[in-house]
């Protein structure tokens, strides 16, 4: 298939909510109303009541009941509820699946911006940022199995495991790969050039020009696949090492926790995702 055609036919993919694209673009703190952010939430009201209900789950880790999406945005802030609006807009984003391909893929995705909030500190990004970035990283990869669930989850399965270049092989099979598809849908829906850089070059190699955003996203991802979240290949064995080879270096000198912060990106995520339901 060739890439103009699959480009004309990511129009026919349902739309991103118009709130979290509002709160997608946010993302550099700028003064915002919280009644304008909660009025253009509550429009639809279902939408509101899950990003209510994960809200009030272990994501945001609140001790108390948030009850409104004003309520929200006032403990929390909007940069937070950004994190929750955005998952939740993924998630209906992709709609109802039995995929397995396309619920790993999510899955993946999750965990990165899991994993993105634990490294955040060492890259001296916020939390918020990395976390959505983490999330919308591979937006690609969850489009083309949208638009192709049975061809593109195949070629997942045999083309690329072992590849020594992935985006080559995609390249070579589609004549687009998934990094310049999630491009399209990250301008496409007007999201800032910070985003846009992760999802267009999150496999690209790190030098010392690369962004701080893309690199801990590129950590975080790296975390994600070998803590049981990947997307391709076979399962990876965990190697806390290899995370240390990404990582910028601690002052002072200082090893994290890993065995620690894996089970607890694993909780985390199991309960997002029973929050969703």
């Amino acid at each position: 298939m060739a890439t103009r055609d699959l480009r004309i036919r990511l129009d026919t993919l349902r739309p991103f909510p118009a709130a979290a694209c509002k709160l997608i673009r946010l993302i550099h703190n700028e003064r915002v109303d919280f009644r304008e952010v909660s009025g253009v939430i509550a429009v639809d009201a279902a939408f509101s009541g899950q990003v209510l209900k994960l809200a009030n789950s272990a994501l945001l880790g609140g001790r108390y009941e948030i009850a409104s999406i004003l309520h929200a945005l006032s403990v929390v802030g909007v940069d937070r509820l950004r994190d929750v609006v955005v998952t939740v807009a993924l998630r209906n984003f992709m709609g109802d699946t039995d995929n397995a391909f396309l619920h790993r893929c999510w899955r993946h995705n999750l965990a990165t911006a899991l994993w993105c909030e634990k490294f955040a500190e060492r890259f001296d990004i916020e939390i918020p940022l990395g976390y959505t970035a983490g999330i919308l990283h591979d937006i690609g990869r969850i489009a083309l199995l949208m638009l192709l669930p049975n061809d593109y989850a195949t070629f997942l399965e045999s083309a690329l495991p072992g590849a020594a270049d992935p985006l080559e092989v995609e390249r070579k099979h589609w004549t687009t790969d998934h990094c310049q598809v999630g491009h399209d849908l990250a301008a496409a829906w007007n999201f800032p050039a910070v985003l846009r850089d992760v999802i267009a070059h999150h496999h690209d190699a790190i030098g010392h020009r690369t962004p701080r955003v893309r690199r801990l996203v590129q950590a975080a991802c790296t975390a994600a696949s070998m803590s049981g979240f990947y997307t391709t290949g076979r399962e990876q064995t965990w190697e806390p090492a290899r995370l240390e080879d990404v990582l910028p270096p601690a002052e002072p000198a200082v090893v994290l926790p890993y065995e620690d912060l894996m089970h607890a990106v694993m909780r985390k995520l199991n309960e997002t995702e029973c929050s969703l339901v």
